[in-house]
């Protein structure tokens, strides 16, 4: 049996974390490669490598996703995630998910639960409570915002995103994206915006 070359590219913290110090986020995007690499070399399809890279970006709170989301104006944390698996060419996504640990896990549900591509706000959340998602029942005690750096005008906003792609050794593609928002910006909510 012939396989393709394996490839895996990660990306983490995509935004302003200015004149910070980077060697706990580099020694973590080194170990999430490594397992990657090692998922890809036992024959893992690409798009749970790429799901499990991104959901460890997520956990980790060293970048602007999941547990290092930014708050919005409301002090609230609004998440928005995506995976693409391109050989089904399927794809899925959330917007403006409030209260669940992994916004991946859920925008891959999407994916593969619904005839659906994007759920957002109430309803991705509705959803991801349905499906069992892990929940996060204390906020403020969860969250540990990667970015406080506050912009100079409105015209700047401080986010983030972490992501992967990922080729494995059947020669499927995939992409996830994940990330925290931008520091104080409007809520998703429907009728927030002035």
């Amino acid at each position: 049996m012939t396989t393709s070359p394996i490839a895996l590219v990660i990306h983490g913290g995509a935004g302003p974390v200015r004149d910070a110090p980077i060697e706990r986020e580099t020694e973590l995007m080194r170990s999430v490669i490594a397992a990657g690499r090692d998922q890809l070399r036992a024959g893992a399809a690409a798009l749970d490598v790429v799901v499990d890279a991104v959901r460890a970006l997520e956990a980790c709170g060293l970048f602007v996703a999941g547990k290092g989301a930014s708050p919005n104006r409301e002090g609230d944390y609004e998440l928005d995630a995506a995976v693409m698996d391109g050989q089904s060419r399927k794809a899925g996504a959330v917007a403006a998910l409030t209260g669940f640990e992994s916004p991946i896990e859920v925008a891959r549900a999407v994916m593969e639960r619904t005839p659906h591509v994007l759920l957002a706000g109430s309803g991705a959340c509705a959803f991801a409570a349905r499906e069992g998602m892990a929940r996060i029942d204390d906020p403020a005690g969860y969250y540990t915002p990667a970015s406080t750096y506050k912009p100079a005008s409105p015209d700047e906003l401080a986010s983030g995103t972490v992501g992967a792609v990922a080729l494995d050794q059947a020669g499927r593609l995939s992409a996830a994206t994940s990330t925290g928002g931008v520091l104080g910006r409007i809520s998703g909510r429907v009728g927030d915006v002035p």
